[in-house]
């Protein structure tokens, strides 16, 4: 197993680690999801497992490999911690609210520092950054493919995100919209 291999498999064990240890109270670890998820917390753990395989189910030195400890595979890595570091710094502001599947506490309120102050959700862009990177390190098409299916599977899920905080917070979270970007700062 080539470096920069081997440190993309360091790079996901870490974001996994992560999400276990970062998760705050039961109801943060909950796996049960009410309406409000509309199926996405399956559709984004569903994607992460072929992305995870994807590279396996490819020969290394076919279509779209990446030179193993190439710059390129350095890039992807160096794109993968920067969304690692977005990712654990987006559910340490959030603490007890951040949660697996979409749903919201008594006593939550919009939070607005942190990576909140200019994006409603840094932590998902962190984990796009993540994966997309980790696979760069390993296979370009591969990652190509996990970045768009995953922006395509956040779009999605911050759709049903969103209305379900309207419905929550109504104005609240509608003027907090109205400041800020959905996922990516200045696009969208």
């Amino acid at each position: 197993m080539l470096v920069t291999d081997w440190v993309s498999g360091v790079l996901l064990a870490a974001w996994l680690l992560l999400e276990v240890v970062l998760r705050r109270g039961d109801e943060a670890r909950d796996w049960r999801a009410g309406d409000a998820d509309r199926s996405s917390t399956r559709l984004i753990v569903v994607t992460y497992m072929v992305a995870f395989v994807a590279p396996f189910l490819l020969d290394t030195s076919g279509v779209g490999a990446t030179r193993t400890d190439s710059v390129l595979a350095w890039i992807g890595i160096a794109v993968g911690v920067a969304g690692l570091a977005v990712r654990v710094w987006s559910m340490s502001v959030l603490g007890l609210d951040y949660t697996r599947s979409l749903r919201t506490r008594e006593t939550q309120t919009v939070v607005e520092r942190g990576p909140y102050r200019l994006v409603r959700h840094p932590g998902y862009i962190g984990s796009i950054l993540v994966w997309a990177g980790s696979r760069l390190a390993v296979n370009w098409l591969v990652a190509a493919i996990t970045a768009f299916v995953l922006l395509l599977v956040y779009a999605y899920r911050i759709s049903a995100e969103e209305q379900m905080l309207v419905d929550r917070f109504g104005d609240a979270y509608r003027s907090y919209k109205s400041r800020t970007w959905r996922l990516v700062p200045f696009v969208w």
